[in-house]
């Protein structure tokens, strides 16, 4: 594979791609179609339909003036026809980047089209992720998009070649130019044309089954592939109507995107597998205001990017189970539209070759298992799943919303709404305010997990147990003229193949859990004692006396277990580390019992550090000059991060950039624009805000406003290193707006 930087519309196409490989949904060949809310037929074998960005307000907004250049004179009374509105964002010419290319240069077949109407769009870039860049778009160049965003540089004049390459990716990334090959929009043959997208799936909500959902504001637009990068496919989020929307506008407000831009960095920092953040976007915030319900609200538009956003829901949809067979969605309130194409389904017992094509979908091209059976493929799946939830326990980070259409099959953690890094230790804490009940409370994220992979287990059992029968991975056409009674017994096959895959999670997940455990408390070796007397008995100190989770850990590598027997040393590392691990100062007696309590536990951790095998562990290690001790801590301060995403940072963030971007015109007089420094100076100030937390959440462990320091920058380090406001700890967001 080329290592070649190109830009974002010349990034070659995987060998095969979605399009080309699973069905495409119906739908008319009229503007609405890609607008209209649609329940699909249970039997189709589609997976997506054909959708083009509309990062617009929804209900559409149309002035009188915009009417009459449509020859519509509402004054006489004259309807406006909405698939004339709608067909102004037609892509009608092709609208090239004027960027230059090498005759070498990799071609992927496709051309950037637009129309005037969407040439409208004022798009403003944010920031951008060099991790991302570095780490899976290897091969992608953004001009001077990165030193914009996160150095505060001056964009370079417009006719240049790295102008030129950032623009280009705003055009697509925003929707004013869209990425595709000739005569794709709403075709039909799927097999010679490639364009956006959005997928139809269905899943279980809060523990009960919701019915169709599919990509409500999510369109993908593209698919590549690097040596180093992987498979890759790029989605924005935000980006407006889909036919899967229901009643929704299909926008993202400003701290949604920042939410989510910040949250798959920070957590992808960690080691731990995630979908990426590519760029963040937004509009001037008169002319795209998302309104919610406390009112208007800045728009934004986030590009993530994974090797695949296909869920758990996209299984379900293809074979419901029998208890979920039959039901019927009503939409409430809302202004969207309801084209129900399942009324009248003779047969709603899924379709079995469409979940076919699904299954080696992601079996052969997005996980490269083509030489395995699907059994240990579905193994696998849950392995990675397993291994994902492990981790997010020990850095104590919490989903908020572990639906089955928010559980990706490759194990990446997906889908950033209400999410929220522990900072008080509970391991009942809900980070999700329309979560009341717990159910998906931090001790509940890895049965939630394991409830999911058993509705995926649950609707992959007929192709088990057909592999199982006839000792092979079924062929196309495997379920023609399939009788009752014959899927009857491939489901029970399949049930009895798969039994026991409970046990095999819950092996993989404490084995993975108890690993990371051990790293963050620096401990080389394992005992069976180490469970009780280490981890149990630390978490529980942590609850008992409501100390912060993260900085007890840093604070833990500092630890020196060769001075337990100094008093003096003992008394002041346990005075100073319930000082900076806890806000709400307690009385002399339960400070006493705090002090006493960790006292007893730091000699038995102490005890265990110096076990002989322990330090050999570390005297392995190629520097010999440093004493065990040195080394222990030096790694584990590159386990126990320094700076943690915690919510009083994020509504920081959120607050202070929403202001930049939307005071212009708040303090402008009324019927007057903003001075145009005004606008650029908000824009910015709030890149600078967000680039500070990026780089932050990024490299988490560096020793941000540790030890002797001065100045404003030490100071701020320090400050976002803290534990912020008391009323801020374990604040509850909503779901992701």
């Amino acid at each position: 594979m080329s290592t070649q930087k190109l830009p974002i519309h010349r990034l070659p196409l995987p060998p095969t791609t979605l399009q080309h490989t699973l069905g495409q949904l119906p739908l008319e060949d009229k503007p609405s179609s890609q607008r209209r809310a649609t329940t699909f037929k249970t039997t189709t074998d589609g997976i997506w339909a054909r959708v083009n960005p509309l990062w617009a307000s929804w209900p559409l907004r149309i002035t009188k003036e915009e009417a009459l250049s449509l020859g519509v004179d509402v004054e006489k009374g004259e309807q406006l026809n909405v698939e004339d509105v709608l067909s102004r964002w037609n892509l009608n010419k092709i609208e090239h980047t004027g960027i230059q290319h090498d005759s070498e240069e990799i071609k992927n077949e496709l051309n950037t089209f637009s129309s005037e109407f969407r040439l409208k769009l004022n798009p403003i870039l944010l920031g951008i992720s060099t991790s991302t860049l570095k780490d899976v778009l290897p091969n992608l160049t953004v001009g001077d998009a990165t030193t914009i965003c996160n150095r505060g540089a001056s964009p370079s004049p417009d006719s240049t070649p790295a102008a030129l390459v950032r623009n280009a990716l705003i055009d697509i990334l925003s929707g004013r130019k869209v990425l595709q090959s000739e005569n794709s929009e709403n075709s039909k043959n799927n097999q010679t044309n490639y364009g956006p997208w959005s997928t139809r799936y269905c899943g279980h909500q809060f523990g009960s089954w919701a019915g169709q959902l599919g990509d409500g504001r999510a369109i993908s637009i593209l698919e590549t592939q690097s040596e180093q990068g992987g498979r890759q496919e790029l989605q924005l989020k935000g980006a407006g109507r889909t036919p899967f929307s229901r009643t929704a506008d299909g926008l993202a407000v400003l701290r949604s995107g920042v939410r989510e831009f910040l949250g798959c960095e920070a957590i992808a920092a960690l080691d731990i597998s995630t979908t990426r953040s590519l760029a963040l976007l937004t509009t001037p915030f008169p002319e795209l205001p998302v309104i919610r319900e406390n009112g208007p609200e800045p728009s934004s538009l986030l590009c993530r990017v994974s090797p695949s956003f296909i869920r758990i829901g996209h299984f379900q949809a293809l074979n419901p189970s029998k208890a979920d067979q039959g039901m019927r969605q009503i939409f409430l309130g809302g202004r969207g539209w309801l084209d129900d194409q399942s009324v009248g389904t003779e047969s709603e017992e899924g379709n079995l070759e469409g979940l076919l094509k699904l299954t080696n979908w992601v079996k052969d091209d997005i996980m490269g298992m083509q030489s395995n059976s699907v059994k240990e493929w579905l193994e696998e799946v849950i392995k990675r799943n397993a291994e994902t939830v492990a981790k997010w326990q020990v850095y104590g980070w919490m989903h908020g919303v572990l639906n089955t259409d928010n559980i990706s099959l490759t194990g990446v953690t997906i889908d950033f709404g209400p999410y929220a890094f522990m900072d008080v230790y509970d391991d009942k804490h809900i980070c999700n305010h329309s979560d009341p009940s717990g159910l998906y409370n931090y001790r509940n994220q890895p049965a939630r997990v394991l409830f999911a992979l058993d509705k995926l287990a649950t609707s992959l059992a007929p192709i088990l147990g057909y592999e199982a029968i006839h000792s092979k991975v079924p062929f196309a056409g495997y379920s023609e003229a399939l009788s009752k009674e014959t899927r009857k017994e491939w489901e029970e096959k399949g049930k009895e193949v798969i039994s026991g895959f409970e046990e095999r999670f819950w092996e993989i997940e404490r084995e993975v859990e108890r690993n990371g455990w051990l790293k963050r408390f620096g401990l080389k070796t394992y005992k069976d004692s180490d469970d009780r007397d280490i981890f149990i008995d630390y978490l529980k100190l942590l609850q008992t006396h409501k100390i912060d989770f993260h900085t007890s850990f840093r604070l833990l590598s500092s630890f020196k277990s060769t001075q337990i027997d100094d008093s003096n040393y003992l008394d002041s590392f346990i005075s100073n580390f319930l000082e900076e691990t806890t806000i709400s100062k307690c009385d002399d007696n339960l400070l006493n019992r705090s002090e006493e309590e960790f006292k007893n536990w730091f000699k038995i951790y102490a005890k265990r550090s110096c076990e002989l095998e322990e330090k050999s562990k570390y005297n392995d290690l190629e520097n010999e000059n440093e004493n065990w001790e040195k080394l222990k801590e030096k790694e584990m301060k590159l386990i126990n991060p320094r700076f943690i995403l915690r919510q009083w940072i994020l509504e920081e963030t959120i607050e202070k950039m929403e202001k930049l971007l939307t005071e212009p015109w708040i303090n402008s007089k009324k019927g007057k624009e903003p001075e145009e420094w005004e606008i650029d100076l908000g824009i910015k100030e709030a890149r600078k805000i967000l680039a500070k937390i990026l780089d932050m959440s990024t490299r988490p462990f560096e020793p941000y406003g540790e030890g002797e320091g001065k100045g404003s920058e030490f100071e701020e380090d320090k400050r976002l290193c803290g534990l912020g406001r008391k009323d801020m700890l374990g604040f509850q967001c909503s779901c992701s707006s």
